[in-house]
């Protein structure tokens, strides 16, 4: 198998430009529904007003919420905050990005994965702030 691999890939080398190679990784412009391009823009809000930090996932809780979670619901919830903290910065960088468009599906696929993700612990209460 691991000479088919090789010999595959040897066979094929060199055949795809390096501008093709760029144009590939590029996101693509498309339009957003309202409600993830709103989402969006309030989560942006909150970043740049301060009221939740990427690099802080505890700031996403609602803490009067939070106390008052079972244990069980609490184990989950500090579960889930590190890949939301990882979404939420993945978003944040690419709506900020100036090589980036403003309304891509690809951002409409980051802000699905972390509503997702958020919706697993919020069907059992309304612990974040976003």
């Amino acid at each position: 198998m691991t000479d088919d691999f090789h010999s595959t890939m040897a066979a094929h080398q060199g055949k795809v430009s390096d501008k093709k190679h760029k144009k590939v990784g590029t996101a693509l412009a498309g339009d957003m529904s309202k409600e993830h391009k709103e989402f969006v823009e309030s989560v942006i809000k909150l970043i740049d007003n301060g009221e939740i930090d990427p690099m802080n996932s505890q700031t996403f809780l609602n803490q009067d919420v939070y106390e008052k979670l079972e244990e069980e619901w609490k184990d989950k919830t500090d579960l889930s905050l590190s890949n939301l903290a990882h979404q939420i910065r993945l978003i944040y960088e690419f709506w900020k990005s100036t090589e980036t468009p403003d309304e891509s599906p690809h951002l409409e696929t980051m802000v699905e994965q972390l509503w997702q993700t958020k919706q697993r612990i919020e069907e059992h209460a309304d612990v974040f702030k976003f």
